[in-house]
């Protein structure tokens, strides 16, 4: 791109090239998947689908200012946008959240929409259990013998705000057969005491391992980081990277946000690169301690 700008001999060589790395950013954009497996009525899978237009709308102007072919037609749209939800009126509800998104955002950005149909479905945000598949002999009720891990959608990032339910409360709330049917499918990953919410972060850690994606950020409370809870994020760091932890203290509950995984794509951590996390009682760090 210097070359380039600079002009002179080696200025069309640096041209092409230049037009190329944009194509492949663009490229890059609209093959980029991002995946909420508890998404609710689709709020966090609105704002990276905002997140991901608002890059590519910023791409395009700029590249043109450099003299680049830049895109007429913005690619990023609600295929980008991945969800798992179990509510069916919640699952349904996140669709609708995406799609009048899409269109918000092509009105006010001046950008054609489509008209025939203006809705299309999307299959993607799936209603269905997140961490548990229920055993055919059950009916699809929840638990029983049988019972597996169901498989999530590769994607290159993870967001979510999974259900907080302590550890002491799960077997009152959820029932003793789906919480017995958690504790055989997860044996040895997540200890039968651990809150709720660890299901997801030891779900998108497993994503991790197996090359299913890059990066996850999900939201816990404070008590993720002590008791049978905090063994998950042992598991996390022992096989990948935290690389941003912080506290919000000025929520009603004391809302933990981590993200873990891989920071730079060109650098696949391992065992070797891990961050401590606080002893069971202590805080995290300041965010600057996580960052690289």
């Amino acid at each position: 791109m210097p070359r380039y700008i600079r002009g002179g001999k080696g200025s069309q060589a640096a041209y092409k090239e230049a037009q190329a790395t944009f194509s492949t950013f663009i490229a890059r954009l609209k093959a980029y998947r991002v995946l909420d497996p508890t998404c609710g009525s689709g709020n966090f899978l609105y704002l990276a689908l905002k997140t991901l237009k608002n890059l590519e709308h910023r791409a395009n102007p700029e590249a043109e200012a450099l003299g680049l072919h830049r895109e007429l037609v913005i690619e990023t749209n609600p295929a980008n946008v991945l969800g798992i939800e179990l509510n069916p009126y919640a699952a349904e509800l996140a669709r609708v959240t995406v799609w009048i998104g899409e269109i918000q955002w092509m009105l006010t950005h001046g950008y054609h929409l489509r008209r025939d149909p203006i809705l299309q479905p999307l299959d993607h945000i799936e209603n269905r259990d997140a961490v548990l598949l229920p055993s055919p002999a059950c009916g699809g009720g929840a638990g029983g013998e049988g019972s597996s891990e169901p498989e999530w959608p590769t994607a290159d990032a993870i967001v979510g705000n999974p259900p907080f339910l302590g550890g002491s409360k799960k077997r009152g709330e959820l029932g003793v057969g789906y919480l017995n049917a958690l504790n055989s499918v997860y044996k040895d990953r997540v200890p039968g005491g651990a809150d709720f919410v660890t299901y997801w972060f030891e779900k998108a850690r497993a994503q991790i391992e197996a090359g299913k994606t890059q990066r996850v950020g999900l939201v816990a409370t404070n008590s993720i980081r002590g008791g049978a809870s905090r063994k998950v994020l042992g598991r996390i760091v022992a096989s990948t990277t935290i690389f941003e932890a912080w506290i919000n203290n000025g929520a009603a509950v004391r809302v933990s946000l981590v993200c873990f995984g891989h920071p730079d794509s060109s650098r696949q951590p391992g065992p070797g690169r891990r961050r401590r996390f606080p002893r069971s009682g202590g805080r995290f760090p300041s965010r600057a301690g996580y960052r690289r």
